[in-house]
């Protein structure tokens, strides 16, 4: 569970420790939160380690999935089935303004780290085993200052068709959940104006919550969605497609 030290990622941590998995709480700068998420979940029974990984990095994803490797032998009853690519650098440089350093940190983290982790956890999951893409509404429509975060999103969604396909053999799946504006708790969120603006982009008029989330990667993951591969859950709540006419500013310039 990569990202898991934010507030989506530690609700999809949440929700799967509660299905019963063993959660590796991954974190790249947070370390307190992520041993606090993790002594959260071990109070209540469920096993869970955190491991850093700084994800930007070349070798992250192998730091990381070496890291598992090192639970899994302590515990062999515990195999590696649930990979959930949730890592990302958010709301990214315009196309008038990127720089090639901030592209290539931003494909780094959101594109590259997803799919070496794809790539290096293959290798040690088994039949029904599952991947989750976390990807955005915002890979479906223009915006004005975040042309090189929809773009790390949207080819993160090609990864899952991918991947999806050569993957179906192994009788591994993966799939992608795109979330839209969602109440993550961020402080620009108690300011009426950019709650209202961000909510406007859904067609269902309100922010998503992170339990939407988190509940569509659970379903994705069990076994009553062992018929579903390369498919993108839309829990947007409609902002992929509002997003084409409502959204005229860009959600950095709300956030920040």
């Amino acid at each position: 569970m990569t990202g898991a030290s934010g507030s989506i990622g530690a609700s999809i941590a949440r929700t799967l420790a509660k299905d019963g998995y063993h959660v590796v709480v991954h974190y790249g700068q947070n370390k307190y939160q992520a041993e606090k998420l993790c002594h959260q979940l071990r109070s209540e029974g469920h096993p869970c380690t955190a491991a850093h990984a700084d994800l930007e990095a070349p070798e992250g994803p192998r730091v990381l999935i070496e890291a598992v490797d090192r639970i899994i032998a302590e515990d062999t009853s515990t195999p590696l089935t649930v990979v959930v690519n949730n890592a990302a650098l958010l709301l990214g440089p315009s196309l008038a303004d990127a720089t090639p350093a901030e592209f290539d940190r931003y494909l780094a983290i959101n594109l590259r780290a997803p799919f070496f982790l794809t790539q290096l956890a293959a290798d040690r999951m088994g039949p029904g085993s599952s991947i989750v893409n976390i990807s955005s509404a915002g890979a479906h429509f223009p915006s004005r200052s975040d042309t090189v975060y929809a773009i790390s999103k949207a080819a993160l969604e090609a990864l899952t068709d991918q991947s999806a396909a050569l993957l179906a053999e192994r009788g591994i799946r993966v799939n992608t959940v795109i979330p839209g504006p969602t109440d993550t708790a961020h402080p620009a969120l108690e300011v009426p104006a950019v709650r209202q603006h961000l909510a406007s982009i859904a067609a269902f008029g309100e922010l998503g919550e992170v339990a939407d989330v988190a509940h569509a990667v659970s379903y994705l993951v069990s076994d009553q969605a062992r018929r579903s591969t390369g498919t993108r859950l839309d829990v947007s709540g409609g902002s992929t497609f509002r997003g084409l006419t409502t959204n005229r500013g860009s959600w950095r310039e709300d956030l920040i």
